[in-house]
């Protein structure tokens, strides 16, 4: 059984013309990083934006790639910790830029979307971008980002990360799960496999699919646990200065940035991934606003504006106990509450 590696969703047919602004809404997924996971997540979120009165001529790619080792093809895999899977997308998201920008003839103004450890690497993108253009370097223009349930801090400290973190610190851990979990589902048809899934785990049709083939694939089960064992050992103590969390509305020297961007934080509220004291912790710190967001009155970050920190994150907290692994089966709701935000970092951005 085989999923896509690539997802993209085009500007709607009729609606284009010279005069229209694109954007590129570019996805990372979390860990198990197989993008079919996010099909309706992205898919609903490009209908809902596509058909927003209040953009109408914007036009909107959204797109996300598979982690590096979660390919469910057959051919060779080579296995990826953590820096190699930021390397991996920082170079996915330069050919999707450049494929934008042939496609339109114009360079596409980029927001970036990260869930779980995407969210992680989405903050790496942006002090990459960030270095480029101090540099002098020409580069896209970035006016956002947006973190789902994001694992950046401490993740060993959160309930699940507790467990994950004693049993990847058993030596060669990665290597004997994977071994057996594949011995268990050797003789299994990824057809039959799908059906267990959809039947014990209540899975919906895209999630029950996905799952079968990250079970197949070559080395997807050994990467996911390689990737975990990274990140109990990687992310920690929060490691961004002033270049992350002062991108938000500061005044910068190049147009080329994140001066004018808006990053938001969407947390769980009781995500079994991410400690609560860390993240209560780093909202104080970081962010201007602790506020609830639901999915029948979605937060605006205009309601979180300050005269005096109005520069930092915009952060927001759950209230519909929405789980960490959103995109089985809360995709919608979340999409709701996501093209919010994007059309208002499009206002700000624009006024700016």
């Amino acid at each position: 059984m085989e999923t896509r590696s690539h997802l993209y969703f085009a500007p709607s047919a009729g609606r284009t013309s010279e005069d229209d602004q694109h954007y590129l809404i570019f996805h990372i997924p979390g860990n198990p990083g197989l993008i079919t996971y996010y099909d309706p997540f992205l898919s609903t979120l490009h209908a809902l934006l596509s058909s927003s009165p209040t953009s109408p001529s914007a036009n909107f790619h959204i797109c996300g790639h598979s982690l590096a080792g979660f390919e469910t093809t057959e051919q060779t895999h080579n296995l990826a910790g953590l820096q190699a899977q930021i390397q991996h997308v920082d170079d996915l998201l330069y050919e999707e830029v450049d494929e934008v920008r042939h496609q339109s003839r114009q360079s596409p103004k980029v927001l970036l979307m990260g869930h779980s450890v995407g969210a992680y690497i989405l903050l790496e993108i942006i002090r990459r971008h960030r270095r480029r253009i101090e540099g002098g370097a020409p580069d896209f223009d970035l006016i956002g980002g947006i973190l789902l349930f994001p694992t950046i801090t401490h993740i060993a400290r959160s309930p699940s990360g507790m467990v994950a973190s004693a049993l990847l610190a058993i030596p060669r851990a990665a290597h004997i799960a994977s071994a057996i979990i594949k011995s268990l589902t050797y003789l299994i048809p990824a057809s039959f496999l799908y059906h267990l899934i959809r039947v014990f785990a209540c899975f919906p049709e895209h999630a029950a699919r996905t799952t079968a083939a990250f079970i197949k694939s070559p080395i997807g089960v050994k990467e996911s646990l390689i990737l975990g064992k990274d990140e109990m050992d990687m992310i920690t103590n929060d490691k961004w200065g002033e270049e992350i969390w002062g991108a938000a509305t500061e005044p910068g020297t190049n147009s080329k940035d994140t001066i004018h961007s808006n990053l938001v934080f969407f947390w769980g509220s009781n995500d079994k991934w991410v400690a609560q004291k860390t993240r209560n912790e780093l909202i104080d710190a970081r962010g201007f606003r602790r506020s609830k967001a639901s999915s029948s009155t979605a937060s605006s970050l205009s309601d979180a504006s300050s005269p005096v920190d109005g520069w930092k994150p915009s952060m927001f907290i759950d209230d519909k106990k929405i789980p960490h692994g959103f995109c089985i089966k809360h995709s919608e709701v979340v999409a709701e509450q996501v093209r919010t935000w994007v059309e208002e970092i499009i206002l700000n951005h624009n006024e700016s």
